[in-house]
This record gives structure tokens, sequence and C-alpha cells, in this order.
């Protein structure tokens, strides 16, 4: 089950959540976005981990927003957050990047809810792939897994799916793509 959101929040909101997380410090470069020590691709960008006991407010009433609207309840159970991640990619040129998508990955092996949310309007959707793992070390042949979605990054959007779902991005060629990946300790 995939289940998109657009406009979780109103356009006031996603406006202070994009000025935090873009001009916050706290950024850290990454040679590749999708995984570490990645050798078969380099997509750089920058990460930046937060703090899940200590959440702005507006992160906070964005993770409100999507339990309510998901209908888990407590909306407010702070415990259920494994971890946030924010990425942000640069637009490169195609040439540097070839074709193609970035590596398929799981943020986590244990099962858990992937709640995705888009900070700026991008290309480089995200994919969904059909595949979903069983045990930690279940890692597919990328030639068996076929696309399940695919997700235009759109700001104020957000993904909700299941974490052991195989899924990836594309790389930007126009314009910065900036996310908040929330895991949630949850099963769909």
């Amino acid at each position: 089950m995939i289940k998109i959101f657009d406009n979780i929040i109103d356009i006031y909101d996603q406006e202070i959540i994009k000025k935090y997380i873009l001009n916050d410090d706290g950024w850290t470069y990454v040679d590749d976005v999708s995984l570490k020590n990645n050798s078969h691709q380099r997509r750089p960008g920058f990460k930046k981990i937060f703090d899940t006991k200590n959440l702005h407010m507006s992160i906070k009433n964005l993770i409100y927003m999507i339990r309510w609207k998901m209908e888990m309840i407590p909306y407010n159970a702070e415990d259920e957050i494994l971890e946030i991640r924010s990425f942000l990619q640069l637009p490169l040129n195609k040439e540097f990047i070839g074709q193609g998508v970035d590596t398929p990955h799981l943020d986590r092996t244990e099962p858990h809810l992937v709640f995705l949310y888009y900070i700026t309007d991008s290309d480089g959707d995200t994919i969904i792939y059909d595949y979903k793992s069983k045990s930690p070390g279940d890692i597919p042949y990328f030639e068996d897994i076929k696309e399940l979605k695919r997700i235009t990054p759109k700001q104020g959007r957000v993904v909700v799916f299941d974490g052991l779902h195989w899924h990836t991005a594309e790389q930007p060629t126009k314009d910065i793509r900036c996310i908040l990946n929330i895991n949630e300790n949850h099963n769909i």
C-alpha cells in the first residue's frame, strides 16, 4: 500500500519547513545519497540527521498530520520515530550521471514505515519497486524487480509506504531535490 497526500500541510508551514531545513547548518557531504561506499555509482549530495527528541515544531506538526491522514493512533507518539534525515541533491549533468536510476535500497532492515516529504518541487522521481524484503539479507537482483510506483517531487507532497519495499530516486538535472525522510516503527 502506497499513499500519497498533496499539500499535507498548508503553504505557510511548507515554507517554514523549507526555510528551516535549507537555511540551517548541519549538512554533511555524502559521496552517494543512496548507499554508503557505493562503488556502482556516484550521486553526491548532502545529508542532515535530526534529533528525534528535539524536533522543530513545524516538523512535529507535519508528522502529526501524516499520522492523522493515515489514521494512526496515537498521532503524536514521538517514541515511534526511528530516524529522521534530510537529503539535498544538486542537479547534475546527464553526462556525469549517465542513464538510469540510483541504486535501489532499504532505509532500514526491520519492519517500518517511510514518510517521504518533498521540501521542494523538482525532477528526480522517487521509484518504489514491487520487491519487498522478507529478511535482512534478502537482496533482489535489479533485473528481477519491477517498478510499482513513481512519484514526482512536489513541495508539500508526502508519500507513505512500507519501508521493506526497495526504492530509489532519480538524480535531478534541473533543480535541487530536497526531501525529509522519516522512518517510523509501524507496519501497514
